[in-house]
């Protein structure tokens, strides 16, 4: 019996020692950070030109450090293929976008993403990307976020 509750116990030890660790490294993290909060109706969106418009949520995609921001796009937006030097993490929030890999641009080996769907290229991964109707994805990662197109 008393074996049964140290079997049981050592586990559930470890998981709050575990929790605990992760929950201290998760403050110490926060420690002299912002908090944002943004309402979708109040966001203010830059024109960029040709139907493109973003909104910075957090950051900045040229500085040091985390960024997030949005990005409007209407049917038919393109980019070609191109790379950043850091891991692009990218939600689709409305619309349908593409993305494909590699150096030349294959619509046909690339995949539509509706809205939920998260993307992560890896850094230095040549990517192409379009969209299908009016699309806004949220883009976020960690600068600076240059980009090189391979055209």
């Amino acid at each position: 019996m008393a074996q049964g509750l140290v079997g049981r116990a050592i586990p559930c030890l470890f998981a709050i020692a575990a929790f605990s660790l992760l929950g201290a490294r998760g403050l110490a993290a926060q420690d002299g950070e912002s908090n944002v909060f943004h309402e979708a109706e109040t966001l203010s969106w830059v024109d960029l030109g040709d139907g493109i418009r973003r909104a910075t949520l957090y950051g900045d995609a040229q500085g040091e450090g985390p960024f997030a921001f949005r990005l409007s796009v209407p049917d038919g937006f393109s980019m070609a293929p191109h790379t950043h030097p850091v891991v692009e993490h990218m939600t689709v929030l409305a619309g349908r976008f593409f993305v494909g890999l590699g150096e030349a641009e294959d619509r046909n080996a690339a995949t539509g993403y509706g809205p939920g769907s998260y993307i992560a290229v890896g850094a230095g991964v040549p990517a192409y990307m379009w969209a299908k109707g009016p699309t806004i994805v949220q883009v976020h990662g960690t600068g600076p976020m240059t980009t090189t197109y391979l055209e």
